[in-house]
């Protein structure tokens, strides 16, 4: 597939588990909270999770693992973990970078960042990866009005970088995240590495399934 054959002006990417490998990062902060209360899974038990935003995660969370510790203490706890694994193991997605700079950069694009992730999170991330070198916009569940699934996140996005859907290009890995995406109306890329493309297209036929980035550049 190739990205520019359909008049496209912008491209709004996802953060985790599209830009960054970290998905498996903030699983690793769950489980260290977890186990550190004597409750003990698997990744697998998590998986019901990806994607959500804060406000969505912690009373899930919560009542999942029947947890007494209030919300705040909780979200202290396993941020501060997750902070201090991205610290050693964060990293960009496999071809992100590459995809990046020989297709995106210099080429006129608009490009922004959307993201379930909250501004502190985002903060720690930009302290180790630079990450905003690669975006002219982001926004985060703390500054939008509403999160993911919902649409509004990357239509505000939209509003802000002066975009229309159709001319608009969404990568997207999580279900959370493509519901979203769809629902925008724009163009919409789901990056195989959190769901299958049977899995896609059960939440949206309009959804183009890769495995890599240079899958947009044939």
């Amino acid at each position: 597939m190739s990205i520019f054959k359909n008049n496209l002006q912008g491209i709004l990417f996802d953060m985790d588990g599209t830009v960054l490998d970290s998905e498996g990062l903030f699983d690793k902060a769950q489980i260290q909270y977890l186990e550190e209360n004597n409750i003990f899974i698997s990744k697998s038990d998590l998986r019901d999770f990806k994607g959500l935003s804060y406000k969505d995660f912690y009373p899930l969370f919560i009542k999942k693992f029947k947890l007494s510790e209030t919300t705040d203490n909780i979200r202290y706890k396993i941020r501060t973990y997750l902070h201090k694994i991205m610290e050693k193991e964060l990293r960009y997605i496999c071809g992100f970078e590459a995809f990046f700079k020989s297709y995106i950069l210099n080429k006129g694009f608009k490009v922004g960042l959307v993201t379930n992730t909250t501004r502190a999170t985002y903060n720690k991330i930009q302290s180790i990866l630079n990450i905003d070198d690669y975006f002219q916009f982001v926004i985060t569940a703390t500054e939008s009005k509403r999160p993911k699934p919902s649409p509004v996140p990357y239509l505000e996005a939209m509003e802000s970088l002066c975009l229309d859907p159709k001319e608009t290009l969404i990568i997207e890995d999580s279900k959370t995240g493509l519901i979203s995406a769809v629902n925008s109306g724009a163009h919409v890329v789901g990056l195989k590495t959190s769901l299958s493309s049977r899995q896609m297209q059960y939440i949206s036929k309009k959804i183009y399934a890769i495995n890599h980035f240079r899958e947009l550049t044939l």
